[in-house]
């Protein structure tokens, strides 16, 4: 037989909301009576019936995390590093995804809402935004939103993302000391913010090394097909390395040069991005960027936390970086032959 709240009153010699109120941790309880309350429940093996909680405190005890694909490793691997995080906060994880459309991403926010989440972990598309208003959503409903791996161009609000204009600069670092002088960058749409992070720490490499040569290729998507088209119908032999925004692009890179003849890295370097399952997969294990998802993750959570407790103000416009690093693999040669 279950125990219920009625069980637990009358063995404490209270009333109903005495214990409910003790129980959902009101400080019109005082802490001896909370503590014998609370003591008494768990020996009892009550459990609060979450549904009348919330209605109680009007609260779901839930965080919302909105991602454009949960398919994609290194979406699957933020929302599972976020919910761990979550384990011992008291709050669950409601997750959904925006299917890489805008249309998607807004009418998600509204459910979100609709829900009463107790905050918000956003994902941003790799795309432009030109109407991010319907975030205005999120604050009229008194839902604290942190902005995770990315943010919107012209978006003032808090964030929490890896270094992705230094990662690239460090990638371009490392093909640089190998001697490495022409390097070719293929990227996704302008506009997007996370991808127009990279390719500026790919510029701002160049000018300070003052190396002239300069390809950057914009595609319509970051996917495998992309990557191969682009190899296909543009002139990139004349380049020494190939820097790419993300592994799965890396990997469509390197099987469309195997397959027209260029080896890998001894003619051609190829590099990375994400340290995703798509680096060791590849036919030549692929040298790449590593995003540190586990502490972005750990951030993130702790941030959104602060900001539903009103530790911090969600109207702080802050962005944490995370660093990244390089993780070196056989699509790099150790040295160029002099």
């Amino acid at each position: 037989m279950s125990i219920k709240i009625v069980d637990v009153a009358r063995r404490a010699g209270v009333s109903k909301a005495t214990v409910s109120l003790a129980l959902n941790g009101s400080s019109k309880i005082n802490s001896k009576t909370r503590a014998m309350i609370e003591a008494l429940a768990k020996e009892m093996g009550y459990h609060p019936n979450p549904y009348a909680q919330r209605l109680v405190t009007r609260k779901s005890r839930q965080i919302g995390l909105i991602v454009p694909d949960i398919e994609l490793n290194y979406y699957a691997s933020l929302a599972k590093y976020i919910f761990n995080a979550l384990t011992d906060s008291g709050y669950g994880i409601s997750i959904s995804t925006s299917m890489n459309s805008r249309l998607m991403e807004r009418r998600v926010v509204s459910e979100m809402i609709e829900n009463r989440m107790d905050g918000m972990l956003l994902a941003p598309l790799n795309s432009p935004n030109e109407d991010p208003s319907y975030l205005d959503l999120l604050d009229n409903a008194g839902i604290p939103t942190l902005l995770i791996t990315a943010t919107y161009a012209n978006v003032d609000r808090p964030c929490v993302m890896c270094d992705l204009h230094d990662g690239t600069y460090l990638s371009m670092q490392m093909l640089y000391r190998r001697g490495y002088r022409r390097m070719a960058f293929l990227s996704g749409v302008q506009g997007a913010h996370s991808l127009d992070l990279r390719v500026q720490g790919y510029l701002d490499f160049l000018r300070d090394a003052g190396l002239e040569y300069r390809r950057v290729y914009h595609m319509d998507n970051v996917w495998y097909d992309d990557a191969r088209r682009c190899v296909a119908e543009n002139e990139i032999q004349d380049a020494e390395a190939i820097l790419c925004a993300n592994d799965m692009m890396a990997l469509g890179v390197i099987n469309a040069l195997l397959q027209r003849g260029v080896r890998v890295p001894d003619d051609m370097a190829v590099v990375g991005y994400d340290d995703s399952i798509f680096a060791t997969i590849s036919p030549v294990p692929i040298t790449t960027v590593r995003q540190d998802i586990q502490q972005m993750a750990s951030v993130g959570v702790n941030r959104i936390l602060n900001m539903i407790q009103g530790i911090e103000k969600g109207s702080e416009e802050t962005t944490t970086l995370i660093p990244c690093s390089i993780v070196e693999r056989k699509s790099v040669k150790a040295a160029l032959q002099s």
